[in-house]
């Protein structure tokens, strides 16, 4: 006998009521059918379910494995009759962001927290991009919305996006750096003296990028702008860091900015998709990202 969604609903219902009688009204049956079901269910599976304790009935030890494992299969299949209901009304199984990471990721979390609330069989799958990886990610189709995505790069057919913001750059190194007591502007020469701090472009199909490093000079490799701050925080090395990363820092004492002859120019970024129809989840979140306010948070808070 196979173990069926029906059995497993008798033997919570049972185990629950304590008698065949009381699971029997509750499942609209007479008790010879309900005790019928368990019966066969402990002869297939060749062990004992409930044992009598008087008038009410009592879980054995494997009973009670059956029971635990019995609601989380019976709550697993509704979750997946839900899902397949909505799925089938055009509602997504997933969907996937790729959020720069020179960007805030607290916007991201409103928007998640609302997903939630509205599409609760949609999983929201979100990576971090570095450089044009982020475009890279909707090349290779593995994103479906990219959040800042940096510069345009590429010219896809088959992708559209629209300006978001442009972001500000600053020449940031430790208190106690040598440059930070050099006289200004710091021209490349004396840069070059130190290593830069660059962070891994993470692409595969386009040419990976270096943000900022002058020829001749060592680098320094970071996985992404949060460990590049602690890395430049600890004075390994110098680069520069998007404002609004950076402030937070200054303000505390643990960066300071200084002036350069050749400053890095802002970078245009922009929210970008793939141009063919899409479900409904995707078309909120497409709305909710394309909202003036939304675009503007994503470059004023730090990470």
């Amino acid at each position: 006998m196979l173990i069926t969604a029906e059995s497993l609903h008798v033997v919570v219902t049972v185990a629950k009521s304590k008698s065949f009688a009381a699971a029997a009204k509750q499942l609209h049956r007479v008790p010879t059918a309900v005790s019928y079901t368990v019966h066969k269910l402990e002869r297939s599976l060749g062990v004992q379910l409930f044992e009598r304790r008087g008038a009410t009935l009592a879980l054995t030890e494997v009973g009670k494995y059956v029971l635990d494992r019995g609601e989380l299969i019976l709550d697993e299949l509704e979750d997946l009759r839900f899902a397949a209901t909505r799925i089938a009304a055009g509602f997504e199984a997933e969907l996937r962001l790729s959020l720069n990471n020179i960007v805030s990721v607290m916007p991201l979390l409103a928007l998640i927290r609302q997903s939630e609330r509205l599409f609760p069989q949609t999983e929201i799958r979100v990576q971090i991009d570095v450089h044009n990886g982020v475009w890279d990610a909707l090349l290779e189709k593995r994103a479906d919305i990219a959040i800042g995505a940096p510069n345009q790069v590429i010219n896809d057919a088959g992708l559209v996006f629209e300006s978001m913001a442009q972001l500000s750059w600053d020449f940031a190194i430790s208190p106690d750096h040598p440059l930070a007591r050099a006289k200004e502007p710091l021209s490349s020469a004396s840069l070059r003296k130190y290593p830069a701090v660059c962070v891994t472009d993470t692409s595969v199909r386009l040419e990976p990028k270096v943000a900022w490093r002058l020829r001749g000079q060592k680098a320094l490799t970071a996985p992404d702008f949060l460990h590049k701050i602690y890395m430049q925080v600890a004075g390994l090395g110098i680069g520069f860091l998007p404002r609004q990363i950076c402030r937070p820092y200054v303000e505390r004492g643990q960066l300071v900015t200084r002036t350069v002859l050749e400053p890095k120019q802002d970078t245009p970024l922009f929210l970008a998709w793939r141009g063919e129809p899409q479900g409904k989840c995707f078309n909120w979140w497409l709305q909710a990202l394309r909202e003036p306010a939304m675009k503007a948070s994503w470059t004023s808070l730090e990470l």
